[in-house]
């Protein structure tokens, strides 16, 4: 997903299936691999499969248009300084059925991706993340109860909610990987083939980092927090690899279809 929603979310088009089988193929997943991705993502209702003669093309649903776009933009946000946090704490109480325990459990992946913890059953809070956000999250999953609030805490954040020993060491291994890659574009070094694969490995990386860091304030963090380091290294890399990698994606789906390369586009951190 990370080749549409980077290359083709602007675009109503539809990708043949064999310019998405190359483009992953040079990035370490087989044919067969891609191939059941893609169904698995066309019964999950993100992708559309469509029979062009004997060959098939992908496109994005609308549903899976608008996700996309608010995940990368939130993703790509991610870690920005920012200094405005006015001490309140976004507060959720839910309340889901024993037998829908399948949605609480995808109800918390949510909530802690949007840099949420649990502070007793039911009960997360999180600085910052705007109560709108949280409230469109949630109506996705047709909740029993629900209640939001922006709050104040009395007493110290229970800072132990938010364990920082996975963020620490997922932004300790993303600088050591791609480090020697952002010097090396910076020297004009890296071709387009290694561009598009080092960005869609980039994005992959940093992907991982909000599961793991909450976004916390400045004001809760641990002296020499490495987000800052981190994004500003994400950040660097994503819009520098942009161009080459966008003109290796176009070389591949000319291949299959050369009225529909051109209309490849990179995005920048900038334009989400």
């Amino acid at each position: 997903m990370t080749l549409f929603g980077d290359f083709w979310l602007h675009e109503d088009a539809e990708v043949p299936l064999g310019a998405v089988v190359d483009l992953m193929t040079a990035l370490g997943t087989s044919a067969a691999n891609t191939r059941r991705a893609a169904g698995r993502l066309t019964d999950r209702g993100t992708l559309r499969s469509v029979r062009a003669g004997r060959r098939s093309r992908l496109r994005l649903t609308p549903s899976a248009v608008g996700e996309l776009r608010e995940a990368a933009a939130r993703l790509v946000a991610f870690g920005r300084p920012d200094d405005t946090w006015d001490g309140r704490w976004t507060l959720v109480a839910f309340r889901v059925s024993e037998e829908r325990r399948s949605v609480r459990a995808q109800v918390r992946t949510a909530l802690r991706w949007l840099g949420f913890a649990a502070v007793v059953d039911g009960v997360w809070i999180a600085p910052r993340t705007p109560v709108a956000a949280v409230e469109a999250v949630l109506a996705r999953y047709a909740l029993d109860a629900v209640s939001v609030f922006r709050v104040e805490m009395l007493d110290e954040p229970p800072a132990d909610a938010w364990p920082s020993a996975g963020a620490s060491s997922a932004y300790a291994a993303l600088l050591q990987q791609f480090h020697p890659l952002r010097d090396r574009a910076r020297a004009g070094a890296v071709g387009a083939a290694e561009a598009l694969v080092g960005r869609v490995r980039l994005m992959d990386a940093w992907r991982r980092i909000p599961a793991l860091d909450p976004g916390l304030p400045d004001a809760l963090l641990p002296p020499d927090w490495p987000r800052a380091r981190a994004h500003a290294l994400f950040t660097e890399l994503y819009d520098t690899l942009g161009p080459l990698a966008e003109y290796r994606v176009r070389q591949v789906v000319a291949q299959h279809d050369a009225d529909l390369a051109p209309l490849a586009r990179h995005h920048t951190s900038a334009s989400w």
